[in-house]
């Protein structure tokens, strides 16, 4: 589950960033602005550790959201030296269920950026009243057991959204809006599996959820497949 590439992720991003500094901001330099999320992307074998590493390195305080000023390179950078992407980095950043929800970023950023072109999912997904009282509940399971950070990290991590939203599904706004549902619903579901059973969380609940993400992922190979005989 943590791979060297992934463990040395951080790393390897503080070591590109020092071969190719930020330039000074000027005149043929309008932005000067890094995004440690893309360094990461460049550097990781595949594009979900990079989502992983990102949300790790946010729980530990990295400056900024998606884009670095120039003055705070050097702080990243030392904070990128600093982090192995342990399992004890991914059991603080995502909960005790860190195994599964990084497996889930994993493959999702993988089956969703490796040429499903065609859309097929399932629909509804977003306006489901039952889906909605299920994601209420795991929030609310969550919240109760002190976890809610890394409930939420662990959605951010399955579907990142300043880059899955705009660089990996490329369809109309209500699949795309189906799509990370599905996807976030699952991870939702993942966080907190091991709390069914206490309050209002029960089995049923994390099936809701995970459900659109299981069967989606079915028609998705399934297309894929008759599209590539």
């Amino acid at each position: 589950m943590i791979t060297d590439e992934l463990r040395l992720l951080p790393a390897q991003a503080a070591q590109v960033i020092r071969r190719h500094p930020v330039p000074d901001r000027g005149p043929s330099v309008p932005d000067a602005r890094l995004s440690v999320l893309a360094v990461l992307l460049h550097c990781a074998p595949l594009r979900g550790e990079a989502f992983v590493a990102f949300q790790v390195l946010q729980r530990r305080g990295l400056p900024g959201e998606y884009f670095l000023d120039p003055g705070h390179v050097d702080d990243a950078v030392a904070l990128l030296d600093e982090i192995d992407v342990s399992g004890a980095e991914c059991a603080a950043t995502f909960g005790p269920n860190w195994r599964s929800v990084v497996g889930h970023a994993v493959d999702a950023a993988s089956v969703l950026h490796e040429g499903f072109a065609v859309p097929t999912w399932t629909t509804g997904v977003v306006g489901s009243h039952r889906r909605l009282g299920a994601w209420a509940c795991a929030r609310d399971a969550a919240c109760e057991a002190g976890r809610l950070e890394s409930w939420y990290r662990a959605q951010d991590a399955a579907w990142e959204r300043q880059y899955m939203d705009d660089a990996t599904v490329r369809v109309d706004e209500r699949v795309r809006s189906d799509v990370a549902t599905a996807v976030r619903d699952a991870a939702a579901a993942l966080a907190v599996a091991d709390l069914a059973g206490t309050g209002d969380l029960t089995s049923a609940h994390l099936d809701t959820l995970l459900e659109p993400w299981r069967t989606g992922v079915g028609r998705l190979s399934d297309r894929y497949c008759a599209a590539t005989g």
